[in-house]
């Protein structure tokens, strides 16, 4: 598992990849051991702004010309349901490098990733190697992404 978190995906395009407690810790793990950094967005289904942000994330990383992974995880939909809701247009995040969905109850994956963390989306982590997770929720201000991509 740790060296494909980082990797391109391995799902079919559009597919969604299991993520919870373990996926969360493998993914730190594998930020610390390669010494690359990556971005991590939750996101789910019912969220307005969340597209937004995608792009907004998105386009600020191909500016910045960083070759960090853009990871979008869906907080409220398991893999196979995302798969469906998928099929009839209803995820707009397609700026994702690699996309997961939380397999499994969704108030222990979240206190896995950030304690403090009470489901509101978009929440964003910049995982940098050697260092602990960095939380935004809501759009990471101009600022915040500069020091990010310039990490």
């Amino acid at each position: 598992m740790l060296s494909v978190l980082l990797a391109p995906a391995q799902a079919a395009p559009g597919a969604a990849e299991p993520f919870d407690a373990q996926t969360w810790r493998a993914l730190r793990q594998q930020v610390d051991s390669s010494g690359k950094p990556a971005l991590v967005m939750f996101t789910a289904s019912w969220c307005a702004v969340c597209p937004g942000v995608a792009k907004q994330l998105a386009a600020d990383k191909r500016r910045q010309r960083a070759g960090t992974p853009l990871l979008m995880v869906m907080s409220d939909l398991s893999p196979e349901e995302l798969a469906q809701h998928r099929g009839h247009g209803m995820h707009p995040h397609a700026e994702a490098d690699r996309l997961l969905a939380f397999e499994g109850p969704e108030a222990p994956i979240r206190h896995a990733v950030d304690p403090r963390w009470r489901g509101m989306v978009p929440h964003i982590a910049w995982l940098a190697p050697g260092r602990a997770p960095e939380f935004v929720s809501g759009a990471p201000d101009a600022a915040t992404l500069t020091r990010w991509w310039g990490r």
